[in-house]
């Protein structure tokens, strides 16, 4: 009888050790981390969206450059590229 008792005793400790080992791994389950993985070609994206919010707006260039023409006269608009653009916007 002694000798069941110890080996029920005994058959306890090994069962609440399984448990003990279940806790460890699901606290290291609950540690892990997530992480985020980024192709270079998402970080070249990136990088190029930074770049043109670095960018002006306004293209002084292109400005100047409208600015002289219809200075000078030289700058025509054509009617069937204005409608067209306008029904672009519309539609």
């Amino acid at each position: 009888m002694i000798i069941n008792n110890n080996l029920q005793g005994i058959a306890s400790i090994y069962a609440n050790q399984g448990n003990a080992n279940k806790s460890a791994k699901s606290v290291q389950e609950m540690e892990k981390r997530d992480e985020i993985h980024i192709s270079k070609q998402g970080q070249n994206v990136s990088e190029m969206v930074k770049k043109m919010n670095e960018m002006d707006d306004i293209r002084q260039d292109r400005v100047t450059e409208l600015e002289n023409l219809i200075a000078s006269g030289n700058y025509h608009v054509s009617s069937r590229e204005l409608a067209e653009s306008i029904m672009q916007c519309r539609f």
